[in-house]
């Protein structure tokens, strides 16, 4: 990570209501303003650092604690290792190299800010390369890896009534707000649902289980159970986020099962094993406690 010097700014992250933290901003690599947000990448106490629209969304030191939780517990707690998936977001692209890494074949990834994916690529030490992109843009549809550029929803959409079929979809895109109208509720889940093969599963992050921040995350949880056979929860103690897993089939793993999945995976994560493991899927008291 970069060298800790006198901050050029300040940098004002909203987080809940009525508060807000405070990043150093010690030097700007990339800032401008896409067709769909406002973009900086700079060096913070955290290292190179994603910011949209004043949101921290990745950070060299704490990236792939988050990442691993982005993909790894729809790995674990599905009962077969998926050959295709499909992700919605994730600019950065390291979700995808994880996927990958743990063995599986396709991955279809769809990301709206092309401009947002490309910085990435320039000035971040983690995720796609400049070169891997222009690769992945170009790639023909059979390719392991194909990146489209556009809007996840409509993607989903033009897919319904067709064949076309994910064993995984993940959803790694910004809280629930103005900006992702639309891609947090039954309605879109239903159809994220009715792409997923038999025993196929979605993935999304879903907020804090923080008292203070756990309402969106509460929400979460509920409209997955109404739309999902069941739904895997998770959190990585290492980072702020917690995601839920919605599976399609009926079949739901128990720990010692998704504990054996993480010990044959081909892609061994840093922050996650299988002590965590069997904390990180209990549901906390907040969430499950009747206000």
């Amino acid at each position: 990570m970069s060298e800790v010097s006198e901050p050029i700014m300040l940098l004002q992250e909203p987080i809940s209501d009525g508060l807000s933290r405070t990043w150093q901003i010690y030097r700007t690599h990339f800032e401008g303003r896409t067709r769909f947000q406002d973009i900086l990448i700079a060096d913070t106490a955290h290292g190179r650092t994603l910011f949209c629209n004043n949101e921290r969304q990745s950070s060299e030191l704490s990236q792939l604690a988050y990442h691993e939780g982005q993909v790894m517990p729809a790995l674990l707690s599905m009962p077969h290792l998926p050959e295709s998936a499909l992700v919605i977001g994730s600019s950065e692209g390291v979700a995808v190299k994880i996927l990958q890494e743990a063995g599986v074949s396709r991955i279809t990834h769809v990301d709206i800010d092309e401009e947002c994916m490309k910085a990435c690529g320039v000035y971040l030490p983690y995720g796609y390369t400049e070169e891997e992109i222009k690769e992945y843009i170009n790639a023909n549809d059979d390719s392991a890896i194909k990146i489209i550029i556009g809007d996840g929803k409509e993607y989903i959409r033009s897919l319904l009534g067709k064949r076309k079929m994910y064993d995984l979809i993940v959803m790694d895109i910004p809280d629930e707000g103005p900006e992702t109208e639309g891609l947090y509720n039954e309605s879109f889940w239903a159809d994220v649902k009715s792409l997923l093969s038999p025993d196929g599963a979605f993935i999304t992050q879903a907020g804090n289980s923080c008292l203070w921040r756990c309402k969106t995350l509460k929400e979460s949880y509920e409209r997955m159970k109404k739309v999902f056979h069941h739904v895997t929860y998770f959190e990585v103690d290492e980072q702020d986020w917690v995601w839920l897993v919605g599976h399609a089939g009926e079949t739901e793993l128990s720990i010692e099962q998704m504990q054996h999945n993480l010990s044959s995976s081909k892609y061994h994560p840093q922050y996650i094993d299988t002590v965590s493991l069997s904390r990180s899927v209990i549901v906390p008291k907040v969430i499950r406690m009747d206000y």
